[in-house]
């Protein structure tokens, strides 16, 4: 039996058996108290996502200090950056959706093939990046910056596009770790990475210790050389030393049609949803930038300091992701959904939270990055109305990867379309003509609300289960048995 192999008979009945009765060392995601295993797959997932707002709250303080001219670079190289994650997004997401759906059916097998295909991909992927990276000048021009942001944006993309690699490659690993549920691993070694991150931007973007000043570049030089750290002692773990639930080989890289298509099908729309986001992101930085250069900065900081606000909630939705996969997998649908609700609750406490802190504390932590009088008042501005919605922002977030571990990408797809294409970007370029930086917040603010609201829907409605179980199916060549 596997992903690309017919069930026998006698095979489906150890399929059954293994779904039924199984011995794994994963039996806590599908089995026993719902909260202890939701706070046991969570905890190391935000704990990863702390450590990387850390390393982003760290790289924008180094990347601060250049100059207003040098955070609008990096906000503005952020959107076309955006691009590639959006096909990474994608990719990992039917990695994650299927290896968490066959660890719970109890099959290695179709776990190893789709981790193996998911990294064939990610080669091609970044090969790619690499080739358009003599291209990054000309799709900055796009955005009508100024010249010294034009720069600067330049050489930090060319630096990223060049280096992709070990960045798909440390987030194809990751997507395969989360969904066969082993979160500590992760945590540990991206935090390692992270460290070396940190550790390195100073050095690399200031010249330290004889070495050049790189400037906006040498951030990003500093991320390369950190993710290929990461990416070296993954590959080590999954190909090397094995693990429990992965012993990959060279044949697992071998295309496999079967297994390609049924993630392109889940990851399609994910990276469709990516698309939507990027392409309301390009939008409204170029609506911000006929502000000025310190709005557009300002704006950076803050949209900067929202994704670190949202890293903790990648974590639980990436927890509510394994959780509703693995129970799809082991058959057991209505832990799922409960699972769904769980981790959503339990980060919105945790929204509040931080909404609150940022609220009364705009001033200083915008100030943090840049003391710019003009960039404090609208950064203050752009971050009180984003944390003035943020609760919305969260069960967006956590519902949406709970359904797209599931397998169902389409939902959150055109529920983020609508919110953002329909509400968001319209709504804001024209009040911007009226009220300027007000006109615009109001249109983010309202879109988020719609955005939540619906995603709350349609989690509630459970079409992603009937979807889940349709992959769980494919998986196993049939109907999958007791489900």
């Amino acid at each position: 039996m596997g992903v690309t192999g017919k069930v026998q008979p006698q095979e489906e009945g150890v399929v059954i058996r293994a779904m039924q009765d199984r011995k794994s060392s994963d039996k806590w995601i599908t089995h026993g108290n719902l909260i202890r295993s939701a706070w046991r797959l969570s905890w190391p997932m935000v704990g990863a996502a702390i450590l990387d707002d850390l390393f982003t709250l760290v790289d924008m303080s180094f990347v601060g200090r250049l100059g207003p001219s040098a955070l609008a670079a990096v906000a503005l190289a952020g959107t076309v950056i955006g691009a590639l994650l959006m096909v990474v997004v994608g990719l990992t997401t039917g990695c994650t959706a299927l290896v968490a759906q066959s660890v719970g059916a109890g099959d290695r097998k179709g776990a190893e093939l789709a981790t193996g295909q998911a990294l064939g991909m990610a080669v091609v992927l970044s090969i790619l990046a690499a080739i358009l990276s003599v291209f990054s000048q000309g799709v900055l021009r796009l955005f009508g910056a100024e010249q010294a942001v034009l720069a600067q944006g330049t050489s930090y993309l060319q630096a990223t596009l060049i280096g992709a690699l070990p960045m798909v490659l440390t987030i194809t690993f990751s997507a395969a770790l989360r969904g066969a549920g082993d979160a500590t691993t992760l945590f540990w070694i991206v935090g390692l990475g992270n460290l070396i991150n940190i550790l390195l931007d100073p050095v690399m973007i200031f010249g330290w210790f004889g070495l050049p000043a790189l400037g906006v570049a040498g951030s990003a030089w500093a991320t390369v050389v950190s993710r290929t750290v990461s990416a070296v002692l993954l590959a080590r773990l999954f190909f090397v030393n094995g693990h429990p639930h992965f012993r990959l080989t060279l044949r697992d890289l071998r295309p496999r049609s079967a297994v390609i298509w049924r993630m392109t099908k889940i990851g399609i729309f994910s990276s469709g949803q990516m698309f939507v986001l990027n392409l309301s992101a390009v939008a409204l930085v170029k609506v911000v930038a006929a502000l000025g250069t310190s709005v557009l900065a300002a704006y950076g900081i803050a949209m900067r300091i929202g994704m670190v606000m949202m890293m903790p909630g990648m974590g639980f939705g990436n927890a509510a992701a394994t959780l509703v996969g693995q129970n799809i997998g082991a058959c057991r649908p209505q832990r799922a959904e409960r699972a769904g609700w769980l981790v959503a609750g339990i980060y919105c406490l945790v929204a509040v939270g931080m909404s609150v802190f940022c609220v009364i504390f705009a001033r200083p932590v915008i100030a943090f990055f840049n003391n710019d009088l003009q960039v404090v008042a609208a950064g203050v501005a752009i971050l009180r109305w984003y944390c003035a919605t943020f609760l919305f922002i969260s069960l967006s977030i956590v519902l949406g990867r709970a359904m797209a571990g599931a397998g169902d990408t389409l939902a959150p797809m055109v529920i983020t379309a609508i919110s953002m294409l329909g509400i968001r970007v319209p709504l804001a370029w024209r009040l911007s003509v009226v009220w300027g930086l007000a006109g615009i917040l109001i249109g983010i603010a309202a879109s988020s609300v719609v955005q939540g609201c619906l995603m709350v829907c349609a989690f509630h409605w459970g079409r992603w289960k009937r979807i889940g179980q349709s992959h769980l199916d494919a998986m196993l060549e049939g109907p999958a048995g007791p489900c």
